[in-house]
Order: C-alpha cells, then structure tokens, then sequence
C-alpha cells in the first residue's frame, strides 16, 4: 500500500509541477494583458460555475472509488446520470444568468455565466473516467490530462488576451480546459459505457454521493459568499484583486492537497473497516501533508511583496495584503479537507453535511459580522472560520477513528512551528535588503527553506523523518 500511495503521491505532484506550475505561468501572462476588473467579473460568475460542477458531479465519483466492488452497470449508469445531472445543471445556469447580472449591476455577466455554464457538460464525461483511473492507482494518464488542457487553453487564451479579447480569454481558458482534458481521458483510458444501465444501481451510488452534492453546493455558495459580498458592496476591480489574491492561494493549497488525497484516498478506502490502520495512516498523512503545505504557504506570505514586485505589474500591488492573509487559510485547509476525507472513507458523507452546515452557518455569521469593518476584516474571517472548522470536524474524525483534535494538533505543531520560524526568518531578511527583487526572493527564500530543514531536523518533525527514510532507503537500494 505505501508503495501505491508513493506512486500516485508522485504522479499526482508532477501534475501539480507540470500543471500547475504551467497555470501559474499563464495566470501571470493574462494579469499582464488584463486588469483586475476582467478578473473580478469572472470571479462574480464562478458561483455558477462551481454549482453547476457540484450537480454534474454529485459526490458519485467519490462513491465510486470508495466501493470495494463496482460494476460495469453501475459505471454506465453513473455516466448517463452524470449527464442528465449535467443537463439541469445547465438549464439551471441560464435561467439564474439574468439575476445574476441584476443582482451585481452587470449586464455583461448574463452572456458570461452562459457561455462559462457549458463547461459542466465536459466535466459531467470525465467523472466516471477519473473514478476508474483512481481506482487503479492510475494518476499517469490523468496527468497527462490536465496538463494537456491546462497548455492548451493557456496559450489561446493568453493570444486572446493580447489580442484584446478581456474577460473572454479566462472564459475561454476554463472551457478549452475542461473540454481537452477530458478528450484526452476519453482517448487514453480503456472504460467505456454500455447501454447496461440501472436506476436502482444510479440510486445506490447515488445514496451516497447525493449528501456530499448537497455540501458541495452549501460550500461553493460559502466560499463563494465573500466574492457575493465584494462584488455587491465594493467595486469590480477590489473583487478582482480579491479573487486574483484568492486564486494564487488556492493554486498552492488546494492542489497540493488534492494531490495527496487522490492518491491516498482508493487505497485508504480498503482500509475502512479496519481503525487502528486507519489512524495510523492518516497521522502519517498529516504529518507529510504538514511538512510540505505549511513552509510552502507561509513563506509565500512572508515574500508576497517581492514576489509581486517581480512577476506582476504595480496594479496588481493590491491584492499584497489579501494574499497573505489567505495564505494562513491555506495552512488550515490541508487539515480541514483530510478530516472530510476520513469521513468519506467511513462512508459518512451525512456526516459530511452535518458539519458542512454547522461550519458553514458559523462562517457566514463571522462574514456578517465582518462586513461593517471592510474589505480586510471580510478577509480576517476566513481565518478565524477555517480555525474553528477544524473542532466540528476532528470531532467526527474522534470518534471514527480516534484520531481527534489534541492528536492532530500534536502531529502538526512541529511543522506549523518551524515553517512560522522559517517565514519570520526569510521576512526580517528581505526587510533589509534593498536589492532586486528577484535577487531578495533569492537570498530570503533560500534562507527560509535552509532555516526551515535545519529546525526540522532539529525537532524531528515527523514528516522530515519519513521523507529521510525514504531517500535513504531509496539510496540503499
């Protein structure tokens, strides 16, 4: 099983090398042919976009991989639902489109939503296809994959944006994305549906997927609450800044995270009914989760300004502050998301909604609260609602599997403490320095990285240790 998990967690971090790090380059390629207003309007249309993804998707893939048998039946009828889902989702989409315009003073926005809805049928065709190339330890072809689509919708759209298409280059990017990378899973991939099809089949897999649908709708409407409040009380260029602010962050803590998951998620799965094997292995995963998500995050945070100063133009000098602070929601987002995780492998997804509404209705109140002190303190909350997210879920992760808050808070104190230290570090040293910027990122972030694996060692965090096992014993051999 470790070696399993090690070549999928690889896999899945060359896609976060290749892919990823091919977003980013792009990301900053558009930010220098657009302005933040082109980004705050797509960030005002995401909503839909993220809903209609939710209702396409449903939590079926997720039932898939988690099944210890699955049936070519339930596969084609997970697909041919999966497309009816889709198809509503849509009509859905278009109609809300002129209320979404209405509700934000922008006109344009009911053309945007539209056209950016259609991707929801492209990602409909890849659920099924995913879940099996998951189930087999496949993260290859899934690489592949993306990384394809991410290339390919990144250069037409950065032609289009200098070409002075605007917001319709991102449009474009998302729906050429999703189009190519699931051409490319179609081609690579041998599963195809049949006419086998059940409803009674849909229905079970649906039985379980349906609670993790309707959290993801609860949570695409609460992360997309703060861009409904931006947009609607502040202007198109501060939710531009915002969302631009948002999307690096995300870029780092949600792929890193998710390319853990997806490699450990079907193997863990068959570990469900044992605990005490489950528990260890999910220490094991925090601790390497920590290890890496932690300096990452918070030294992003510490070398913001230099880092903008280098790669971006001074109008987007802005979203400094917004970006740093989300970088703090990043460290907490690797712990959040494994505890969902373990509730899923549990086969808990009403658990999964039980606290998705608990955690949600506490983040909205902080958002409400926030409001009347402006734009950074709606920022501030994120903080303090990713914290407090973490008691309702590692309550469940406690009685599950004995694994609760103290225990995780050990695991990831060490860590969290040291890349704290590590930031603190490169930060006072790029204070300092009057140098080039690229030359200040340099020297402060190579002596944060240093100061970092020192301290590590030092303490003997444990995902240090496991990382140094491994390359000794990959040296050995």
């Amino acid at each position: 099983m470790n070696r399993k998990i090690g070549i999928g967690v690889a896999w899945n971090m060359v896609n976060l090398v290749m892919g990823r790090g091919a977003l980013a380059l792009f990301t900053l390629l558009l930010a220098a042919f657009l302005t933040p207003e082109a980004f705050g309007l797509i960030a005002m249309v995401m909503v839909c976009y993220e809903l209609g993804n939710a209702i396409s998707d449903s939590g079926l893939g997720q039932a898939i991989v988690r099944s210890k048998t699955v049936s070519q039946t339930e596969l084609s009828s997970v697909f041919i639902g999966n497309l009816v889902l889709s198809g509503l989702a849509y009509v859905l989409l278009f109609l809300a489109a002129p209320f979404v315009a209405d509700f934000y003073g922008q006109p344009d926005l009911t053309a945007l939503a539209r056209v950016v809805g259609l991707v929801v049928f492209f990602n409909g065709c890849k659920t099924v296809q995913i879940a099996v190339l998951s189930r087999a330890m496949n993260f290859k072809v899934q690489m592949v994959a993306n990384t394809t689509g991410v290339l390919v919708s990144g250069v037409v759209a950065v032609t289009m944006a200098a070409q002075g298409a605007g917001v319709w280059s991102l449009v474009c990017q998302i729906l050429l994305s999703a189009a190519v990378s699931a051409a490319v899973l179609w081609y690579l991939s041998s599963w195809r549906p049949t006419t086998d099809i059940s409803l009674r089949a849909f229905g079970t897999m649906f039985g379980f997927g349906y609670k993790l649908l309707l959290d993801g709708m609860l949570s695409v409407l609460y992360q997309n609450s703060y861009v409904l409040v931006i947009g609607k009380l502040f202007t198109a260029q501060a939710t531009g800044l915002y969302f631009f602010a948002r999307k690096i962050t995300e870029l780092i803590a949600q792929q890193l995270t998710s390319a853990v998951q997806q490699a450990t998620y079907p193997a863990i799965a068959s570990l469900q009914d044992d605990n005490e094997a489950l528990r260890h292995k999910y220490r094991q995963i925090i601790q390497m989760m920590m290890f890496m998500m932690a300096p990452v995050m918070l030294l992003l945070g510490a070398l913001a300004e230099p880092l903008f100063a280098l790669a971006f133009q001074p109008k987007w000098q802005g979203a400094i502050g917004y970006l740093q602070i989300l970088c703090v929601v990043g460290v907490f987002f690797a712990l959040n998301a494994i505890n969902l995780n373990i509730l899923n492998v549990k086969g808990r997804s009403d658990l999964v909604l039980k606290t998705g509404l608990l955690k949600k209705t506490v983040n909205i109140g902080l958002l409400v609260l926030a409001i009347p002190h402006g734009l950074q303190a709606i920022v501030l909350s994120q903080v303090a609602g990713s914290a407090l997210a973490l008691v309702p879920n590692t309550y469940y992760s406690a009685r599950l599997i004995q694994y609760g808050l103290a225990d995780q808070m050990v695991d990831a104190f060490k860590p969290v403490l040291v890349a704290l230290l590590a930031a603190l570090v490169a930060w006072g040293i790029q204070q300092q320095l009057q140098l080039h910027p690229l030359l200040e990122l340099i020297v402060a972030g190579g002596a944060g990285v240093a100061c970092y694996l020192l301290a590590s060692l030092a303490v003997k965090a444990e995902g240090f240790m496991m990382l140094l096992y491994k390359v000794r014993q990959r040296l050995a051999r």
